[in-house]
């Protein structure tokens, strides 16, 4: 039997489901989206266990994954109840219960949220105040002069084991919510025959296409997603070149950095029009993670871009305080990955891995 949780209601809707409880139950929101069908149904369905308080069938359902919140059913909704919405809060609801030690509440609760961003930025100002050079080149600009090799290296190790980690602790609790709660548990063969597929979505988000929403938003979102990776690769190719495992020219990974910086600086800012003028159903209303979100990509490559142009005019003291600005952007962004929005590009694979979607 299932247990009601009576305040699932009140934290779902805290979430961004404002609108659910006008929801009458008519099934129009799955019968329009493109993505329901066969076993898969939903809106509907969610919207039912979010008003009975069913907190373990939400937790343990993936379909909340398999909605790109394009808007359809909620533009259709004869009762403006805002399925879509409820789906995007159920995927935040979701982030905060697959987090380890509850760590994502922080990033969710209005208070909590603006102690925790001011928490992460000290101390990402504590630890460069403490190991940068006060001997720094002031001739010209050196930004390893500012911060030594050795301490941008013991950073990025420190770094990838707490994302590796963090990420790992996270997703093994939602692979047990998704497969050990009442659920029948994937086929080895299942999940094999559809890995490629699987891979090939969280690459292109392809589904998403058989949506009738701006297909701008597609390609903004493939130009943030690819932006950073093309972003990781030009950093990965600098570290080689400073540790001199790679014999290549500096301008390789500057050009590469500076082309998908400008991919997702681009994406980002359609976003952040779209949701600054509430711009269809997905952006009418905002909820302060998703603003803090794009706020952190576009410091944190904007100040990329301004670091190299005072490196440009030879302004030595600008650009090692813009590096500093830079870090701290990149610490906050990163440090939250595992709790915030940022995870989606985790949890949405996994979920339709774990479902076995082709």
């Amino acid at each position: 039997m299932q247990k009601v949780d009576r305040n699932i209601r009140k934290k779902v809707k805290e979430l961004g489901a404002f609108d659910m409880e006008a929801c009458y139950s008519c099934g129009n929101c799955s019968a329009i989206c493109p993505l329901s069908e066969g076993d898969v149904s939903f809106p509907r369905k969610m919207i039912r266990y979010s008003l009975l308080g069913l907190q373990e069938k939400l937790v343990s359902s993936p379909e909340p994954w398999f909605c790109y919140y394009c808007g359809e059913c909620s533009d259709t909704c004869p009762r403006e109840a805002d399925p879509g919405g409820l789906m995007m809060a159920l995927r935040r609801f979701a982030i905060r219960k697959y987090s380890f030690g509850k760590i994502a509440d922080l990033f969710y609760s209005s208070f909590a949220s603006g102690a925790a961003w001011i928490f992460l930025t000290l101390v990402a100002l504590m630890l460069i105040v403490f190991y940068y050079d006060r001997s720094m080149n002031l001739e010209e600009v050196e930004f390893l002069s500012f911060m030594s090799l050795e301490h941008i290296h013991n950073a990025g190790v420190t770094f990838g084991w707490f994302l590796s980690v963090a990420l790992a602790l996270n997703l093994t609790i939602m692979v047990r919510a998704l497969t050990f709660r009442g659920r029948k548990k994937p086929k080895l063969k299942d999940l094999a025959s559809s890995f490629i597929p699987v891979v090939r979505e969280a690459l292109l988000q392809r589904r998403t296409t058989k949506c009738e929403g701006d297909r701008k938003r597609y390609w903004a979102h493939m130009g943030v997603f690819w932006g950073f990776a093309g972003m990781f690769l030009a950093t990965i190719l600098v570290m080689g070149i400073d540790y001199e495992y790679l014999g290549i020219s500096r301008s390789i990974p500057f050009i590469l950095g500076s082309v998908f910086g400008v991919l997702t600086l681009v994406g980002t800012s359609y976003f952040i029009y779209l949701r600054a003028g509430r711009k269809g159903w997905p952006f009418k209303r905002s909820h302060p993670s998703d603003w803090i979100f794009l706020v952190l990509i576009v410091l944190s490559v904007s100040s990329g871009f301004v670091m190299d142009l005072f490196k440009v005019l030879e302004m030595p003291r600008a650009a090692y305080i813009t590096f500093a600005f830079h870090l701290i952007a990149v610490f906050d962004l990163l440090v939250s990955l595992p709790f915030t929005k940022f995870a989606h590009m985790i949890y949405r694979p996994m979920a339709l891995w774990l479902a076995g979607i082709r």
